[in-house]
């Protein structure tokens, strides 16, 4: 047993846990949020030619997988329950490595707790239903993975406040112990802080949502690398920094990879499309009618065809990148400091916020709205809208819509459903998104290969 097999590392040092920290890094592939916003519609031309797994994710099925078939949410190699496994590596075992001090193995230990927080929430998001005060207590949340067992077998679902009182305490213990924002793949306090404001913003604690944003923005100013805004009047001008698009259709050409992009906090890459559906999964009518022609947000949106002269009917348009980021971000602290703001009567602040975003945005129509700015619900449900129109075809409009659809005032800014167009602009189906699958199932292979595992409706 003490003889080290040749060719492979056994973690030992202080050092060997940070580098296995610092090779770990959080991946989406065409993550199941992309393809069931209601933000969405698809191409009747293309629809047969994507994976069934899209079909059945869009068209809302109860079936996503065949019985022999494992989610690829869980067992892709990028999936977050691999990831989950390093971070439980490393928060078990570095306090006892080998040389390195004290506070080396604490700030080890707290990044890769800032880890596993984060891969329970997009379990979470997978496969439990939305945080519900009234119910969180004894809905079934996702099995608490906090051991680096690969022949472990046993899989009780915690409820949903279990699970989010674990993230809520991973976060809380992490930041004593957590640096500056260093690098955009490296946890920091101002990731931990913008989590901490995301949870409490799905559970509708709003006011200790506004604690910890107020301590995220704080921790902006403190970063020793460039976090800000990027104003897209001016890099996606003709001529601009970030280039034109390329002929092939993938967006500005000369847009910054994350590690150099100052809009990203911590780096969450995900794949939203791709060639199979790069033609199919569109812009609805409604998402449209969002935009001003002003702007600057549309020109990562095409209304023509990839490798084709045809122009989508109705205005609707399609993602230009295969990639994007849906991680910790400048733009989305903005949004979340906003609706936090407007939540809690702060309608001035919430105003700045909206209006700052927007003057990076578009060269006009920047200004709320005079019957929206002084009015709560108007000026939330407008920052809702602001969030559709950033993260439009992403996959993060599905995560708002769980948050909303259990929200006392705001549930009917969720469209339950949706539409299959032809190359005419006419609708020729339609499909129902029930309750029920704001979960997705685990399917008949997983529940047989996992003990105590409970399936949703």
């Amino acid at each position: 047993m003490e003889i080290k097999p040749k060719g492979y590392s056994i973690a030992e040092s202080t050092k060997d846990y940070e580098q296995l920290l610092n090779a770990t890094f959080l991946e989406s592939l065409l993550p199941a949020s992309v393809f069931l916003g209601d933000e969405l519609a698809a191409q009747q031309t293309y629809f047969n030619g994507t994976s069934n797994r899209m079909q059945r994710l869009f068209r809302y099925e109860d079936r996503v997988y065949q019985p022999h078939e494992l989610p690829e949410e869980v067992i892709g190699g990028d999936a977050y329950i691999l990831r989950q496994y390093l971070f439980n590596k490393i928060i078990n075992e570095v306090m006892n490595a080998k040389d390195g001090t004290e506070t080396q193995k604490r700030s080890i230990l707290a990044e890769a707790k800032v880890g596993r927080a984060i891969c329970h929430l997009m379990f979470l998001s997978d496969f439990s239903m939305p945080y519900n005060t009234a119910t969180a207590a004894t809905d079934l949340g996702v099995p608490i993975l906090s051991s680096a067992d690969v022949t472990n077998r046993h899989f009780q679902r915690a409820t949903v406040q279990q699970v989010y009182d674990f993230m809520i305490k991973d976060l809380t213990e992490a930041l004593p112990d957590l640096g500056v924002l260093t690098h955009r793949r490296k946890f920091s306090r101002l990731t931990a802080e913008f989590y901490l404001s995301r949870i409490y913003l799905y559970m509708a604690n709003f006011e200790s949502a506004k604690k910890h944003i107020d301590a995220a923005f704080l921790e902006v100013t403190r970063s020793n690398i460039p976090v800000k805004l990027y104003d897209y009047n001016k890099v996606l001008a003709d001529g601009g920094e970030w280039g034109a698009d390329r002929d092939v259709g993938y967006g500005p050409s000369n847009q910054p990879m994350a590690v150099n992009n100052t809009q990203v906090i911590y780096n969450i890459w995900s794949t939203p499309v791709d060639r199979t559906s790069a033609n199919t999964f569109v812009f609805t009518p409604r998402t449209v009618a969002l935009f001003t022609s002003s702007d600057q947000r549309l020109k990562f949106y095409s209304n023509q065809e990839s490798f084709a002269e045809f122009r989508f009917p109705l205005g609707i348009r399609r993602y230009l990148s295969q990639t994007s980021d849906i991680g910790a971000s400048l733009p989305d602290l903005y949004l979340m400091r906003a609706e936090i703001r407007a939540r809690t009567n702060d309608l001035g602040g919430a105003i700045a916020d909206v209006a700052y975003l927007r003057r990076n945005r578009m060269a006009d129509s920047i200004a709320v709205p005079a019957n929206v700015a002084n009015n709560q619900q108007e000026l939330v449900r407008f920052i809702l809208d602001e969030r559709i129109r950033e993260f439009a075809l992403t996959g993060m409009r599905w995560l708002d819509m769980r948050r909303l659809s259990v929200d006392p005032i705001y549930s009917n800014t969720v469209i339950y459903s949706h539409d299959m167009y032809d190359r005419e602009g006419n609708i020729t189906e339609s499909f129902t998104l029930r309750p029920e699958r704001f979960a997705l199932k685990f399917g008949e292979r997983m529940l047989a290969e996992s003990i105590g595992l409970k399936e949703n409706q």
